[in-house]
């Protein structure tokens, strides 16, 4: 039996990869064709990382991920567009590869960690053991996470502290362990989006973020004070240079400490746990990656074809690729089309087998 579909979009690929699998698990003959020029395809070029079970059942970025984790490799100087969200279809956010940072809180640990000032590198390197007794990597891509992932802060320690451990290959101490005292009900956490850097760093100073330094215990608690009043009198002298990375900070210290001692964090979901385990080997896939390219290349290893015309096609609804759009903004647009092609070819397959008479 002949199938031609029309539209040359990821979803009309993604349906005939669907049917022609289907087909073969249940002995049907079937040959599909697409009416269009393979060479028409939008390139969706990487490094990206996603879990997105269709794109992955069609065997888009099985080489480096797992499961149903998507990773396609890219140029090594550029960054990892990554999203927790599953399918792929929101929620993206860049990790850096070149050990710089993405995120203005990122960049701010690396000037830190490699400032002319004694006092300087010696608050990073103090920052940088408290994440490794975390048994959290240090790595700016991590921290590209842990501050610029868009999700709730608490949620982006727990993506962080997964990736960080996956990379490290270990666990560390529990983020709540060092809690103390009971939350207290009348504040709410830092926001700098809302307050801004600067008044957060008047806060510091003006001793109004006692209330948090007061819920953590006596272990910890006069080193995050010493350290706190480090950062201020640094920023102070170098024109607030590293604000972004001291308001950060806060802004994850005010959500710890509105837990209750011995708390959790909140539990990552499938996606979630997916692509921070697998962080790390999207930060080494390089290479010239084109997402659907892959898919192109198994809609041919299944007998698909390419044809200029068809006495009579099937559609497969489809969105144009936007112009001129950034790689997330293609990222997603693909990612779309891709879940519109399954949801087709599941119709398609009842509609040419199992027509209703």
């Amino acid at each position: 039996m002949d199938v031609a579909l029309c539209g040359n979009s990821p979803s009309t690929v993604t349906a005939g990869i669907m049917l022609l699998t289907r087909a073969r698990q249940l002995g049907y003959p079937l040959r599909v064709s697409i009416v269009g020029e393979e060479l028409d395809l939008t390139p969706v070029p990487g490094p990206a990382i996603l879990y997105a079970p269709v794109l992955a059942s069609c065997g888009v970025g099985r080489e480096h991920g797992q499961g149903a984790t998507v990773i396609v490799p890219g140029p090594p100087g550029e960054p990892v567009m990554v999203t927790a969200s599953p399918h792929g279809v929101g929620g993206w956010f860049l990790a850096d590869r070149t050990g710089h940072g993405v995120h203005p809180a990122t960049q701010a640990y690396v000037r830190l960690s490699t400032d002319a000032r004694p006092e300087a590198r010696a608050l990073g390197r103090q920052l940088r053991r408290v994440l490794e007794a975390l048994g959290v990597s240090p790595d700016p891509a991590v921290l590209d996470v842990l501050f610029g992932a868009p999700a709730p802060p608490l949620l982006r320690i727990a993506l962080a502290l997964r990736a960080g451990r996956a990379m490290l290959g270990g666990r560390g101490e529990s983020v709540t362990r060092f809690l103390s005292g009971s939350p207290v009900a009348v504040q709410d956490p830092i926001d700098p989006d809302a307050v801004g850097p600067q008044a957060v760093l008047r806060m510091a100073r003006d001793g109004e973020l006692r209330w948090i330094l007061d819920r953590f215990s006596t272990t910890v608690h006069d080193g995050i004070e010493q350290w706190m009043g480090q950062a201020v009198a640094l920023s102070e002298d170098d024109g607030h240079r590293d604000v972004a990375l001291f308001s950060a900070l806060v802004e994850l210290a005010s959500h710890l400490a509105q837990l209750p001692v011995h708390s959790i964090l909140p539990p990552l979901g499938a996606a979630e746990d997916s692509v921070a385990v697998g962080l790390q080997h999207a930060l080494k896939a390089d290479g010239e990656g084109d997402a659907n390219r892959q898919l192109c290349q198994v809609y041919r290893f299944l007998g698909g074809r390419f044809v200029d015309a068809s006495d009579h096609t099937y559609d497969v609804s489809s969105t144009p690729a936007p112009e001129g759009a950034d790689p997330v903004v293609l990222w997603q647009w693909f990612c779309s089309e891709s879940r519109v092609g399954r949801k087709r070819a599941d119709a398609l397959f009842e509609q040419i087998f199992h027509p209703t008479e």
